[in-house]
């Protein structure tokens, strides 16, 4: 008798949390009926209009300027990198002073390495000039292998260039 009291009241205890469980369930709200209307509806109101967005134009940069090895020549990449940035200088910042620094991996002399940073600049403000910035605006340098990262040909590839900073 004691196992059916305690089977009794263990399916009472089930029962009752089960159905307690289920009575606390939310239910879900109802939709408020729409309300009448008289007739005389007003017009919506207009959409505020957009304020105007003051367009700030990015500042002028040459991209860095990378070379085949042993090479100061200008590919069609470098020439266009360089065509944007001298376009966006004549437009936007007609007297900015700029350095070209020449940058070499670290294959080479060092004498050797300076002297083809230097002529990769070179490469670099004479096509600016034939593209119309002024020689007085344009300054080269090199470091050589100075500050070249690479260990092997694909990050020597990017050892290999020119970048500028507006002086």
């Amino acid at each position: 008798m004691n196992t059916k009291l305690k089977r009794s009241l263990r399916f009472v205890v089930l029962f009752v949390l089960g159905a307690s469980t289920l009575v606390g369930c939310k239910k879900e709200a109802e939709e408020p009926e729409p309300e009448e209307t008289t007739g005389a509806e007003l017009p919506p109101e207009p959409e505020p209009e957009p304020e105007p967005v003051e367009v700030v134009e990015a500042p002028c940069e040459l991209g860095t300027v990378y070379f085949e090895f042993d090479s100061a020549e200008l590919d069609g990449i470098a020439r266009a990198t360089i065509e944007e940035a001298v376009e966006c200088y004549r437009d936007q910042n007609p007297g900015v002073s700029l350095l070209l620094t020449g940058a070499c991996d670290p294959r080479g002399t060092e004498e050797y390495n300076i002297a083809l940073g230097e002529r990769r600049a070179t490469s670099v403000r004479d096509y600016m000039q034939a593209l119309g910035l002024d020689s007085a605006q344009l300054s080269i340098t090199s470091v050589g292998e100075e500050f070249a990262t690479g260990t092997d040909e694909a990050t020597w590839a990017k050892d290999r260039n020119v970048s500028a900073t507006e002086n």
